[in-house]
Order: C-alpha cells, then structure tokens, then sequence
C-alpha cells in the first residue's frame, strides 16, 4: 500500500491498518468464535428499521466475510438503501476494542472520491451495531438529513 505524498487521510488509514495487523498478531488480539480477527463477529446480514426515524425506511447492511487468509484489517460491506437516498456503498469495515467489552467501529469508504469514514460501536452482548453519519473522518459533525431525527444508524442482526 502506498499514498500520494500529503493524503493525510491515506497516510492514516495506512497506521491503523498496521496497528490492526500488529494487534491481531499479538497475544492481546481478541479471539471470538469465529476466528482472531473480532470483525468476523460482524460477518451476516444486518438491518435498521424505520431508519434515522423515518416509517418503513429500511437499509441494510450486508457483512462480507473474510478472505481465508487474511490479515486483520477489516472486512467488506454493502450498505443497501432505498434508491432514492441513494446507490449502495462499499465500507471496509474494522473494529478495536473498547474498554468496556464493546467495539469502536470504522465503516471506511475507499471508493469515494475523496476516501471517507464514518464511526459506530459493536455491543456483541445486545448484537446491536451502530454508525453514525454525522461523524466525518472523526470530527466532523454533520447536520442530519431533512426530517430525520437522527444520524445514527442502529442495526440488528438478522442473519449469520
């Protein structure tokens, strides 16, 4: 992997990636039931209803499992929404632990022209998983759409 000399933006998304591979390389990395890396706990179908508070607004989010193989740096997703709120999204999805046995999430988006990422959390004892759309590349807080009530995204798992 390389970046345009000044894309901040690449350059940190290189960091995490390697502190995600050491991690999952170490003796601390999380060990779930399906294997070292902990974003194979996300791999399924997931979906939030009634989305951002809008009646029969349904969008899905389909987790892609890994590669066999694969380094600890995420997984693939599609977020599947109504066509009018727009085409479906590629993420990479990634995970680090948190202190209190929850998940701090990244949905990357490295098609996008420029490369963004949102933030959400992983509770693996509700199975609830969260993005927020008003949090841009880690600070910036973005208005909610018209008429939603909020940013957040809350799925729930409906398949493995």
């Amino acid at each position: 992997d390389a970046c345009v000399p000044g894309d901040d933006a690449c350059g940190l998304e290189l960091l995490q990636r390697r502190a995600g591979m050491t991690r999952a390389a170490g003796s601390d990395a999380p060990v779930t039931s399906q294997g070292a890396c902990p974003e194979a706990l996300l791999v399924g179908e997931w979906l939030d209803q009634d989305a951002m508070g809008f009646l029969t607004v349904n969008i899905h989010l389909n987790v892609h499992p890994p590669a066999a193989g694969a380094s600890c740096d995420g997984v693939n997703a599609d977020i599947i929404m109504p066509s009018y709120l727009g085409a479906p999204v590629h993420y990479n999805v990634s995970m680090t632990p948190a202190a209190d046995s929850t998940y701090t999430v990244k949905y990357y988006t490295p098609r996008a022209t420029p490369p963004y990422f949102h933030e959400g959390t992983f509770d693996p004892a509700t199975q609830t998983l969260t993005e927020d759309l008003g949090m841009l590349n880690g600070d910036t807080q973005l208005a909610p759409m018209a008429g939603a009530a909020t940013t957040i995204l809350t799925f729930k798992k409906v398949t493995k």
